[in-house]
């Protein structure tokens, strides 16, 4: 049973990949190729010994953006007919014959996709060869506004999507995770509403949630989110969704949990991960529970002697983080870490957490008056930043931007704009900009 459950999963994940490839096809602009993996039942052959009883994997890197060929790489690959693709393809007008891709540099994707500290590795590759704003804009603005042209009409049934499902089925809002693209969203929009059609009896539990389709893992956040992976099948959707009142107790257990921590810590304030997309119920009360029942073993007392600790904040993070100070000034606090350890480091911290807090609560401010003022003034649709850009950062690039509205607004209008560490354009058509730019 768990190596039939197994080959579905990964059969139904790379079928929503390959879904999602063509349909980007169909819109004129095919994301990066994507690598495929699907296990197929047959009986007479050699099993590997990485592959369920009954089945045989077939792995494969699609190599065209040609809709037939295509079709035609997948069937040859699970050694399925394919004669009765001819006639189609003789159908087709000449402009569609088969074309290889040759919109990425294939030593850069293996790059940006394989190694460790990829992005770093792209990034610093870039400064060595001075890229420019000015030139790369212009370079660029093309393929940027056939992009952005064509996931505008996505994000449009994207927005029907969500309006059916919140009017149909009394949905609050959904959300998404920033990493996935709009084509990606819209075939999970259609797959759950999908869902919502074939089992109505589920429903009653969508009422008054905020749906969040997720890169990583489904289940219930902290905020009791219902998170749904874009990689895991219907099956894993409608289990989750059936347990929902299991995960509402917890859900209103996490803020009592809370106090209770911040009671045996001097009423320190206590803080979710704000750099991370979602922070998971279960997983985060075991974190508040297992660190309350280390402090009232041992300890508890010599917060008392450090004073109110309430203008200050801590962060909990798993075991295999390291305790440290954020650049924001909040305590980042592992659940392994002992308290004395956590004790002694918060004292020696408090006067840098006290200046950091400061300097944080101003640079918030600011950053969040300059992100407005350079959206006005560019007439930008979107502005938003990763995660691994500082305040400080962005407030620079921000103000920059704005002193050069002049030459830029003309370009730069209607466009999507992101802060990170290189230059890159999204499958969607979002522009992204280091935030050290030079014109």
């Amino acid at each position: 049973m768990h190596g039939c459950f197994h080959t579905q999963k990964v059969n139904e994940s790379s079928l929503k990949q390959l879904n999602g490839y063509l349909e980007s096809i169909q819109a004129g602009c095919p994301h990066l190729p994507p690598s495929l993996k699907f296990y197929i039942r047959e009986n007479n052959v050699k099993q590997d010994n990485r592959s369920p009883v009954g089945f045989k994997s077939v792995q494969f890197t699609i190599l065209s953006k040609d809709f037939l060929t295509v079709v035609e790489e997948i069937l040859s690959s699970c050694d399925l007919p394919t004669c009765h693709l001819e006639k189609l393809r003789y159908t087709q007008p000449a402009k569609s014959a088969a074309t290889p891709l040759r919109h990425w540099d294939e030593s850069v994707v293996h790059d940006f996709f394989t190694r460790p500290g990829s992005h770093r590795n792209l990034r610093r590759s870039q400064i060595k060869k001075d890229i420019r704003l000015r030139s790369w804009l212009s370079n660029n603005m093309p393929k940027i506004e056939k992009r952005l042209k064509q996931s505008q009409k996505v994000r449009e049934t994207n927005r029907t999507l969500e309006t059916k499902l919140c009017g149909d089925y009394g949905v609050q809002s959904v959300d998404c995770d920033c990493e996935l693209g709009c084509f990606i969203v819209k075939s999970c929009l259609q797959s759950f509403l999908r869902l919502c059609r074939q089992h109505p009896d589920m429903t009653y539990f969508l009422k008054g949630k905020t749906i969040m389709f997720s890169n990583n893992y489904s289940g219930v956040s902290a905020d009791g989110q219902i998170v749904l992976s874009h990689e895991d099948v219907w099956q894993h959707w409608f289990m989750l969704i059936s347990s929902l009142p299991r995960y509402e107790a917890l859900v209103e257990h996490i803020p009592v949990l809370e106090k209770q921590l911040s009671a045996l810590m001097s009423h320190v304030k206590v803080r979710r991960d704000c750099n991370v997309a979602v922070v998971m119920a279960v997983s985060y009360a075991k974190w508040l529970q297992r660190l309350i029942e280390s402090l009232q073993l041992d300890g508890t007392e010599h917060f008392f002697s450090v004073g109110n600790l309430s203008k200050y904040r801590i962060v909990l993070q798993g075991e295999n983080s390291t305790l440290r100070l954020s650049q924001t000034g909040q305590f980042l606090v592992p659940v392994s870490c002992p308290p004395s350890q956590l004790i002694h480091f918060i004292r020696r911290k408090l006067s840098d957490s006290h200046y950091l807090l400061q300097q944080y609560d101003s640079d918030y401010r600011v950053e969040r008056e300059e992100m407005q003022r350079c959206q006005e003034v560019l007439e930008l649709t979107a502005l938003r930043k990763d995660h691994n850009v500082s305040m400080p950062q962005m407030i620079s690039c921000c103000q920059r931007l704005s002193h050069q509205y002049l030459e830029l607004s003309p370009v730069l209008m209607g466009a999507r704009l992101r802060v990170t560490q290189f230059y890159s354009i999204t499958q969607d058509g979002d522009v992204c900009i280091p935030w050290n730019w030079r014109m």
